[in-house]
């Protein structure tokens, strides 16, 4: 297969999670683990970062990312989901995987499927330990593509891992309360090595404390830092994420990583030029401003809306949702005054028809608007904008991804 159909192959033969849901998700490490054993357990041959939560994880793994890379190290970066290049997902100091790279291994590998019943997630896993490996990267930031335990990427080993946050989201797999889900999370403690969580409510810290003392792990909660003036101009809901980072930075500093302060400040201010990190308030226009943003749930929903409630400017927010969303907690936080505009998607079939929930819009004291697709949608917002208005696109990384590719 050449480099178009081996990705092809990839996102549309093999089961997976983004597109079908709960129905590709793999409940053991079974696949993963044959997987890697059968290309030569790449992942035993780097230094790695494992980052799990439920809000911040990717932004958490750029932003550490950028600030290495300004320290002079080869860095691996292993993210999802992608939101206009399958490429983005594996990255070193912020170029993407090799296409070549990409085919050969499929090719190579594509016959294990008769043995294996991998899904998507899997051996993308095994493509992007291949390449640290391969590349021979100092670091690699892996984050998990869904809750922890069961990861593909819970098989690694690394020097220190990373729990964000937890609130509620993907509750049919991961369970129905925070606590359920925090175990889940809690799940990448690994015995002797270092957790640092960002999460503050006393019953999940609790439990987060409990496993590492039974893994001997130490343990770290971040704590809240005053920026420079100058990197204040990042979004208000990034704040906590910087806080993560800059607490990881130190315990690294603590098992050999140099890296000052200066290194840092430029790797907050380059994140973008640094690591190509798209979809996380990612402004792609700025007069008029439009803004598009993947939170999907309901602490990042409220992060966003709270953001946005400080731009003074009449706003425009198209929101679509995935069908596995907790649409009652969801349009609880939905609680700013804008022209709000629903909408599905043509191209990918886990996005809800709004008609679907049109009751909950209703119950919305706004003015709302239904659309089939977010294109559409997107358009017609773009031929109604007046002076000093702006566009806001969220609820979904497949509906930040139908507008994004007007801006590549």
């Amino acid at each position: 297969m050449n480099y178009a159909q081996v990705v092809d192959w990839l996102c549309n033969e093999l089961p997976f999670f983004y597109k079908e849901g709960s129905s590709a998700y793999k409940k053991d490490l079974n696949n993963i683990k044959l997987l890697l054993d059968y290309i030569g357990n790449p992942h035993k041959k780097f230094k790695s970062i494992h980052i799990a939560g439920t809000n911040g994880k990717g932004s958490v793994s750029n932003m550490l990312s950028s600030i290495l890379q300004e320290s002079g190290y080869k860095v691996g970066l292993f993210t999802s989901p992608h939101i206009l290049d399958f490429r983005e997902r594996i990255k070193i100091n912020g170029q993407k995987i090799e296409k070549k790279f990409i085919t050969s291994f499929v090719n190579q590998n594509y016959d294990l499927k008769k043995n294996i019943n991998f899904s998507f997630f899997e051996i993308t896993t095994s493509m992007a330990f291949s390449y640290f490996s391969f590349q021979k990267v100092d670091l690699a930031i892996v984050e998990c593509g869904l809750g922890g335990r069961l990861d593909s990427t819970n098989i690694i080993s690394p020097i220190l891992s990373i729990i964000t946050n937890v609130s509620f989201d993907h509750s049919n797999i991961l369970g129905n309360n925070l606590i359920s889900i925090s175990r889940e999370k809690s799940g990448i403690i690994k015995d002797g090595v270092p957790i640092l969580t960002s999460e503050k409510k006393s019953e999940l810290l609790n439990l987060f404390k409990e496993v590492a003392f039974k893994k001997n792990a130490p343990f770290f909660v971040s704590n809240n830092i005053n920026l420079k003036d100058e990197l204040i101009s990042t979004p208000n809901f990034q704040l906590e994420n910087i806080s993560t980072v800059k607490s990881s930075i130190d315990i690294l500093h603590k098992i050999g990583f140099e890296v000052t302060e200066n290194n840092f400040d430029l790797g907050i201010k380059k994140l973008k030029k640094n690591t190509g990190f798209l979809g996380r308030w990612d402004i792609v226009s700025r007069d008029p401003l439009i803004i598009l943003d993947i939170a999907h749930n309901e602490r990042a929903i409220e992060l966003v809306m709270n953001q946005l409630s400080k731009i003074n400017q009449k706003k425009h927010i198209i929101f679509g949702f995935s069908s596995d969303k907790d649409l009652d907690r969801i349009f609880k936080k939905i609680n700013i005054n804008a022209s709000y505009y629903f909408c599905g998607s043509n191209r990918n079939k886990r996005v809800l028809n709004p008609k679907k929930y049109l009751k909950k819009i209703q119950s919305l004291n706004y003015h709302c608007q239904l659309f089939q697709d977010s294109l559409e949608a997107f358009r017609y917002v773009q031929t109604i904008l007046k002076e000093n208005d702006m566009i806001f696109v969220t609820g979904s990384a497949f509906i930040v991804s139908d507008v994004a590719v007007n801006f590549r």
